[in-house]
């Protein structure tokens, strides 16, 4: 039985393994993980940070004074929007740190985590918006809707300008995917506040203020719910691909391989996939471990995009019967 590591990266080719280190088993591999443009990403997190800060201290300041909870609310959801923003930038920023003895993944995983906190955060904000809502209905109090339509306007504007901002960043990615979801409640809740702003200045049906942020808070709630699911699933080792699936394919593309087992598949960062599986192969596999290696590593970088392979390869014995 012969262990053998293999390392295939995505748009690098796999360099041939020298035969002392295929006898020693013992190859040290460089990860070069591209993440999308990272400096271009600092940049477009610094700049949504810094017009959703300003706007931020606008509508909390603004719906104090007009005694709306629905501004309130959209002012704290833009503080932890801000706040995202804050992490987003801090993780892309610690991503870039090389690889060392402790941390031999990097600090990829540094993205999930603040995606995670972000959730979590999140959904704690709704708590607070829940109450406060659930106290103006038993006691509604008068807003000046004036005040409230202008401020929700003007963040509903910087809303777009921010999506603008970080549509051209890498959205794929769950970090900057956590940013880009938040300026998407937002902008749901400032166009929900313009509404109610005007129903309220014909109507005066204070109510609406109370019903409208507790709207907010359950679309809160759901892009929170969704964000911390998603974290969680890489931070516990969920598979981000089918390994059933997987197993499947691999039978069917090699004929050599007589079965895979102990597989394990998991998600460092975004598109940051590891795959790990012990494979018998047939005794009519004449090629050499190397090639074998290759061909496997090949495959499931194309099909899955697999970025780190590691097989341990296994000679089925042959079994022979006896003839008289």
């Amino acid at each position: 039985m012969a262990t053998i590591t293999s390392s295939f990266q995505s748009m690098h080719k796999h360099q041939p393994l020298k035969a002392k280190e295929e006898q020693h088993h013992h190859h040290d591999h460089t990860h070069a993980h591209h993440h999308g443009n990272s400096l271009s990403d600092q940049f477009l997190l610094k700049l949504s940070f810094g017009i959703t800060f300003l706007v931020m201290i606008v509508e909390i300041v603004a719906g104090m004074y007009a005694n709306s909870l629905a501004l309130i609310s959209d002012g704290i959801h833009m503080f932890t929007h801000a706040f995202a923003l804050f992490l987003s930038l801090g993780a892309l920023i610690i991503r870039t740190k090389k690889a060392n003895a402790q941390k031999s993944f990097g600090y990829y995983r540094a993205e999930v985590l603040a995606a995670f906190v972000n959730g979590l955060i999140i959904a704690v904000s709704v708590v607070w918006i829940v109450y406060e809502s659930i106290e103006r209905l038993i006691t509604p109090e008068a807003i000046l809707s004036e005040t409230t339509l202008m401020v929700a306007i003007v963040g509903l504007v910087v809303n777009i300008i921010t999506g603008v901002v970080l549509y051209k960043a890498d959205r794929e990615n769950i970090n900057i995917k956590s940013a880009f979801l938040h300026m998407l409640t937002d902008a749901l809740s400032s166009v929900a506040i313009i509404i109610g702003a005007v129903i309220i200045y014909y109507t005066d049906f204070f109510l609406l203020d109370a019903l409208l942020a507790l709207f907010i808070s359950m679309v809160i709630l759901k892009w929170a719910w969704g964000l911390i699911h998603d974290s969680l699933h890489i931070l516990l080792e969920g598979s981000p691909l089918d390994t059933t699936e997987i197993y499947t394919r691999l039978l069917q593309a090699f004929p050599f391989i007589a079965s895979v087992y102990d597989m394990h598949c998991w998600e460092i960062s975004h598109n940051y996939y590891c795959f790990s599986a012990h494979i018998k192969v047939h005794p009519f596999a004449h090629e050499s471990h190397n090639d074998l290696l290759q061909k496997i590593s090949s495959f499931l970088e194309k099909e899955f995009a697999i970025a780190h392979v590691t097989v341990q390869l296994e000679h089925e014995k042959a079994s022979f019967k006896r003839v008289f």
